[in-house]
C-alpha cells in the first residue's frame, strides 16, 4: 500500500518534537524536513490543517480521496476500526485482497478481503499493541465516481462465535470459505507485518526506533499474585480503574505506560514498594522523573488508600 508523507505547517513542528520526548527535537525536525521533500517529489496537494495534524503526530497520512483500490481498502479498514478502539497514539491495518467481483475499471467493485487493525502505545518502553483485532474475513463494496474517487459502499465483516461459518459461506464465494474459516500462518504473518509496518514508520518518525513492537503477549509483564498480593485486595485494586479517572490511565500491571495529552508526553505508572508494603501509582512528565504530577498509595495487605 502507498502511504503518502505529508508536508507539515511549521506550527506542528513543536507538536511532533513533543511526541519523541526530550531530547529528539532535532530528529524531528529532520524528519519534517524530510517529510516535505517526499512530499514536494511525489507532488502531493498541499496538506488541509487536519492532515497536517495528523502528520505531524504520525507522520503518514492517507489519502481521504483515494484513486488507487488498495489505498481505498487500507482507508476502508481505518474508518471501519477506528470508531471501535480508542487510545494510544498510532494505528496501523493489513489487508489481503483474496478476491474481486467487478472489472478494474468497473464502477462497482466486490472485494474479498482478510483484515486486521491495531492501535499502540508505550509499555514498559515497548511498543505495544494494547488494543485492535485479529485477522478478520471481510466483504467491502466500494464505489467509484467519474473522477476515478473510491467510496465504501457497504463493510461487512465475518460473525463471531457459532455464526461465524454460516457468514463466510453466505458472504464469501465457495471458493474462499476454507481460507476464511481456517487462517494460515502465512496469511497472519502478512497482516502482521503489514500492521506493524505503520508503527516502524511511527518510530522512526519520533526518533524511538529502538523500541521493540509487539503484542500484549510478547512481552513479560508482572501483576498482583506475582508479588503475593491476594486476590481479594487485587480485585480491590482494578476496581480503582473503573472509578479513578488517574488510576485508570495507570497500567494494571507492574511498570509504565506512556499517554500524550494536550501535546505533551506523561508516564503512568504502577509500582510496588516491597518493604513498606505499598502499592503506588504516579502521573509523571516524560523526561522529568523526579517530579510527581499526582499519585496515590494502596496497602498490599488491605486495598486501603495509605494516606
Amino acid at each position: 500500500m502507498k502511504k503518502k508523507i505529508c508536508s507539515v505547517m511549521i506550527s506542528f513542528v513543536f507538536a511532533a518534537s513533543l511526541l519523541a520526548g526530550c531530547g529528539k527535537e532535532k530528529a524531528n525536525e529532520e524528519a519534517v524536513v524530510e517529510a516535505s521533500v517526499i512530499a514536494s517529489t511525489e507532488e502531493a496537494t498541499a496538506a488541509s490543517t487536519e492532515d497536517a495534524a495528523d502528520a505531524a503526530s504520525t507522520g503518514i497520512s492517507l489519502d481521504p480521496n483515494p484513486t488507487e483500490l488498495d489505498d481505498a481498502i487500507a482507508l476502508a479498514v481505518f474508518d471501519h476500526n477506528n470508531e471501535n478502539f480508542e487510545g494510544g497514539e498510532c494505528s496501523g491495518e493489513g489487508h489481503i485482497l483474496m478476491g474481486k467481483d467487478g472489472e478494474d475499471d468497473a464502477d462497482e467493485q466486490v472485494c474479498y478481503l482478510l483484515t486486521m487493525y491495531g492501535k499502540y502505545e508505550f509499555e514498559n518502553g515497548n511498543f505495544v499493541k494494547f488494543a485492535g483485532t485479529g485477522a478478520i474475513p471481510a466483504v467491502v463494496t466500494f464505489e467509484r465516481d467519474e473522477e476515478g474517487i473510491y467510496r465504501v459502499k457497504d463493510y461487512q465483516e465475518a460473525e463471531d462465535g457459532s455464526a461465524f461459518v454460516g457468514s463466510i459461506k453466505k458472504l464469501f464465494p465457495e471458493d474462499l470459505w476454507s481460507r476464511c474459516i481456517t487462517i494460515e500462518d502465512e496469511d497472519n504473518s502478512e497482516l502482521v507485518k503489514m500492521e506493524q509496518g505503520y508503527a516502524e514508520e511511527y518510530l522512526a518518525f519520533i526518533g524511538r526506533e529502538d523500541a521493540e513492537i509487539g503484542d500484549y503477549g510478547d512481552f513479560e509483564y508482572k501483576i498482583d499474585s506475582d508479588y503475593g498480593i491476594s486476590d481479594e485486595v487485587s480485585n480491590k485494586l482494578m476496581e480503582l480503574h473503573n472509578s479513578n479517572n488517574f488510576i485508570n490511565n495507570c497500567p494494571f500491571w507492574y511498570g509504565y505506560r506512556e499517554v500524550i495529552e494536550g501535546g505533551s508526553r506523561y508516564i503512568y505508572a504502577k509500582e510496588i514498594d516491597e518493604k513498606a508494603k505499598k502499592v503506588l501509582f504516579s502521573k509523571r512528565e516524560y523526561g522529568n522523573d523526579d517530579v510527581i504530577i499526582e499519585s496515590a498509595e494502596y496497602s498490599t495487605k488491605t486495598g486501603e488508600p495509605i494516606k
